[in-house]
């Protein structure tokens, strides 16, 4: 005799169907069916990625189903989930309901549906499945990319790999966030190599830099010859034996072998006997690390886990260190270069390689202790895809904050994982822990904590809660958030803009020029109208400077098609003058309209 299920599917795209089977049948075979079905809307399940749970839900009203249905498997009873190795007859021994009770017998969960059970009740939850959607596919999408022998082979596929957005793969090239600023530990091993001078070494650890120049600076017929000589210095000056040629399975192309690896991954070598194209170790362990990420194999600890890497280069007596993270994006930064040699400064060149050995040997401990630990931690989802940075002074902590979404380069929150690689700034919406009040967090090389504090006392600017230096060479700026429109979206809605603009606007010059502050930025883009409040504010304060002192930056924009945009003496690199914000005033002022 056959029965009728009826099943709810309560994902994104939620799919209510019934289900005939045999009576007699397993909890496995209607498993089985289930996965059948599924497949018919366009989902495809592996029968063990479904979870099936016995349910008395009512089906109507339909428009509520989805969310009644979420909220009963956060609430479900003991022991609801069937057990495929049960009988129908066991699970339901009074079969299912009768079709005029109008209810739920089966509610099927998979992985993303539980997901959305887990996210109840928090306000980011649809924000955090749409980052995570983005970052599977960023990540998915550099499987297709070519294996570090292809690359070698035909170099005009470097372009491809790096050339554009479409990887997200950055190496100074145009530009890129410094990976310190997601990762402590990273953080720390750049301060290390920017101040070798404090760094003791011994009479052995001087030996074993002396030796393993002896080796880098001989030429070599292969590379085989080349690592044979050096591996055991290597090993012995990062202090444990790494795993050489060790292959890294591949599910989607040829597999990767890194000429070192260590237990926990926190570093990768590679090797070449010459510079050039053909020779270029650091390029290739920055391919061998973005492949090894994107993989299903590290997957599940995609939410959690940035993959804090050090990639160091062994290119003929070239040895290059470079940290990197993956936060969607991969950005790389290039922490030291050195050009190995005896001769005249042979005793300097010694003794600054033992004390980058003894850097690196130190802190490839904290790395393996990081990933240690992050197998035995539930990390907050996705956290590890925003800034986890540290300070230069370690005397003024950094507030206690949880990053909630992303802004866009206009300032706009969105799910997408943007790409720094081209910005000049980083910026996030967070809240403090302590008042949960949302913030602003912003990163960027310069900032004027004065000129924000001179107004944000008058209330022409937001509060400014934190403004301090992080290792990386940049500020990390809190300040409140303000929900006010800019002067620039006014004009683009065709929206008058109010007087009062102008008159606040006014204000804030006044006081800035008052101290000899020039603003430098007054576009419109950078003032903000809080309708709500009649409030006006200024934004972004990287650019100011003391009046005949400061400079702009020498990356601003004078192109044709800017060229209204400046005083014709504001130019790159240029010397800051109040009549620059005097100008730029005055084409506010025609902006402006009378209040109707």
């Amino acid at each position: 005799m056959s029965v009728k299920f009826n099943c709810y599917f309560p994902a994104e795209k939620p799919f209510f169907f019934v289900i005939k089977v045999d009576s007699n049948s397993m909890i496995v075979e209607l498993l089985e069916e289930i996965a059948v079905e599924l497949k018919d809307y366009g989902r495809e399940f592996k029968r063990t990625d479904l979870h099936l749970f016995k349910t008395d839900v009512p089906t109507k009203p339909k428009g509520t189903l989805l969310e009644r249905a979420l909220q009963w498997l956060h609430e479900q009873p003991a022991d609801s989930e069937l057990d495929e190795m049960d009988s129908l007859s066991l699970a339901f021994p009074h079969g299912p309901h009768p079709i005029n009770h109008l209810k739920l017998d089966i509610i099927v969960a998979d992985a993303e549906v539980l997901e959305m059970v887990d996210g109840l009740g928090d306000p980011y939850d649809v924000y955090k499945r749409k980052v995570k959607k983005a970052l599977n596919e960023c990540l998915n999408n550099r499987l297709s990319l070519p294996s570090p022998s292809e690359l070698a082979k035909k170099p005009e596929k470097l372009d491809e790999v790096f050339g554009g957005e479409e990887h997200g793969i950055h190496i100074g090239r145009p530009g890129g966030a410094p990976a310190a600023i997601f990762n402590p530990a990273l953080a720390a091993l750049q301060q290390s190599l920017g101040d070798l001078e404090q760094v003791d070494i011994s009479e052995d650890e001087a030996s074993q830099a002396a030796n393993y120049i002896r080796c880098a600076v001989k030429f070599y017929a292969s590379e085989d010859l080349h690592q044979k000589a050096i591996k055991e210095l290597v090993d012995a000056a990062i202090g444990e034996t790494g795993e050489w040629q060790r292959p890294v399975n591949m599910a989607h192309g040829h597999d990767i072998t890194p000429d070192r690896c260590w237990r926990y991954d926190p570093f990768v070598l590679e090797l070449k006997n010459t510079l050039g194209v053909y020779g270029d170790a650091l390029l290739q362990a920055i391919i061998d690390y973005s492949r090894i990420v994107s993989e299903d194999e590290y997957k599940p600890f995609r939410e959690t886990c940035n993959f804090p890497i050090v990639l160091i280069g062994v290119t003929a007596n070239r040895l290059e260190i470079s940290i990197a993270v993956c936060v969607g994006p991969i950005y790389v930064t290039k922490l030291l270069t050195l050009d190995l040699s005896f001769g005249f400064h042979a005793s300097d060149n010694v003794i600054q390689l033992a004390r980058v050995f003894k850097i690196l040997s130190r802190h490839r401990v904290e790395l393996k202790n990081y990933y240690r630990n992050f197998e035995n931690s539930t990390p907050p989802r996705l956290s590890c895809l925003f800034p986890n940075p540290t300070p230069i002074d370690p005397s003024k902590p950094l507030p206690k904050l949880t990053y909630r979404q992303f802004l866009s380069r206009a300032g706009q929150p969105t799910p997408d994982l943007v790409d720094l690689g081209g910005c000049t700034t980083a910026m996030y919406v967070a809240t403090l822990d302590d008042t949960s009040e949302e913030v602003i967090v912003k990163f960027t090389a310069r900032y004027n904590e004065a000129a924000h504090h001179l107004l944000a006392k008058a209330e022409l600017a937001p509060k400014l809660y934190f403004c301090e230096r992080v290792v990386g060479d940049l500020y990390m700026v809190v300040m409140e958030r303000v929900s006010g429109i800019s002067v620039w979206q006014l004009q683009q809605d065709k929206t008058p803009i109010p007087e009062i603009v102008l008159t606040k606007v006014k204000e804030a010059v006044r006081l800035l020029h008052q101290k000899d502050l020039v603003f430098g930025d007054l576009r419109s883009n950078n003032i903000l109208y809080v309708l709500v409040e009649n409030r006006v504010v200024l934004v972004d304060f990287d650019w100011p400077g003391k009046d005949g002192e400061g400079r702009y930056p020498a990356t601003l924009n004078r192109s044709t098609d800017m060229s209204n945009t400046w005083h014709k003496w504001v130019l790159p690199h240029g010397v800051m003058h109040k009549e620059h914000d005097l100008w730029l005033m005055e084409q506010l002022k025609v902006l402006c309209k009378p209040n109707v």
